[in-house]
């Protein structure tokens, strides 16, 4: 199969759609196909994506008529979206030159399309609008997509301390909301080894900022962008992050952890998070004190144990494939090849 993966991301729109676009590009990359990201931002792509997929950069978000152009000349067998631009009349446009995949986390457009994705927490719980013919839909966590670095540790049992002694911040590839300095003063006094990731659409100035409120504490260490992410969210026993797609991971993995929203689309995983009892969720405006009450609600060894083997039960990492699967099925003329 030749897919086109329509996706973008950057400190502006956040890196999930690339992260998680890139575990299907390489599930499928490693059975033997052709992937090629169609997308406005092809720094990031080259950076995040796996190595082995094709980059055709566009000159817009909204407008489909390159992507068509593109598709006329390429013939590819599919197209996989997820990019929030992509609306009703995009996917239209798109589904008449080809066998198409969307994943959309709401319910704000009408759905065009032959295969169609919410693989959230709560997909499965929405009432979608749909245009045409009604396409297979595939929904809930049993199709989140994960890299395969989260999906390897995930077939293995989680580290186990009764007593926590490592803790991860992460939030997210740029922290929009700036929220990483005070979650660093969040663990002053609680004896944890923490780690303070520093993502990679972060500003130096951000990494300054995270730096002065490390420098009070020796237990903290500040590390940017580290390759060996998946395994220090693996070793943790508590993580603080926000609500994006680093949930999913760390449900996965087993990793107990704090959440707290800082973008609109992030309060539906939130909700979910919090009608599952999923890990500890605050409130959007919630701060230093409301992480540090969270945190400290994670010292307890029988909520961390319970938020685990719950975790693991929502997310059983095995998403990829699926998708993949899916994708394969498409009716392109050479898909199955």
């Amino acid at each position: 199969m030749r897919l086109v993966v329509r996706a973008d991301g950057d400190a502006d729109v956040g890196y999930g759609h690339l992260v998680r676009t890139g575990a299907l590009a390489g599930e499928l990359l490693g059975r033997g196909h052709g992937v090629t990201y169609a997308t406005t931002t092809p720094g990031p792509v080259e950076t995040v994506c796996p190595t082995g997929v094709g980059i055709v950069e566009l000159p817009a978000r909204g407008d489909p008529g390159p992507l068509i152009d593109y598709i006329a000349g390429a013939g590819p067998d599919a197209v996989f979206t997820d990019a929030y631009p992509i609306d009703t009349d995009y996917q239209q446009a798109l589904r008449e030159v080809v066998p198409l995949a969307v994943h959309q986390d709401d319910t704000r457009h009408a759905v065009c399309a032959d295969l169609f994705f919410n693989w959230n927490l709560y997909g499965s719980d929405r009432n979608y609008e749909f245009v045409g013919e009604r396409p297979q839909t595939c929904l809930g966590t049993e199709y989140t997509l994960l890299r395969e670095s989260i999906r390897e540790r995930a077939k293995r049992d989680p580290p186990w301390r009764d007593d926590p002694e490592r803790a991860v911040i992460t939030m997210g590839g740029s922290d929009v909301a700036g929220l990483t300095p005070a979650a660093v003063r969040a663990f002053d006094g609680l004896d944890l080894r923490v780690d303070a990731v520093v993502g990679p659409g972060c500003s130096d100035a951000q990494a300054e900022t995270v730096e002065a409120a490390a420098a009070l504490s020796p237990d903290v260490r500040v590390v940017r962008d580290p390759p060996d992410l998946p395994e220090r969210l693996f070793r943790a026993d508590v993580a603080v992050t926000t609500a994006g797609s680093t949930v999913y991971e760390l449900l996965a993995l087993g990793t107990p952890f704090v959440s707290r929203p800082v973008v609109d689309n992030q309060a539906p995983i939130a909700r979910a998070l919090r009608e599952r009892d999923a890990a500890v969720v605050l409130d959007r405006d919630g701060g230093e004190e409301a992480i540090r009450r969270g945190v400290e609600a994670l010292l307890d060894p029988e909520r961390r144990r319970t938020y685990c083997e719950r975790g693991r039960r929502l997310v059983d990492g095995r998403g990829t494939e699926r998708v993949a699967g899916e994708v394969l099925s498409l009716p392109g003329e050479n898909a199955d090849a």
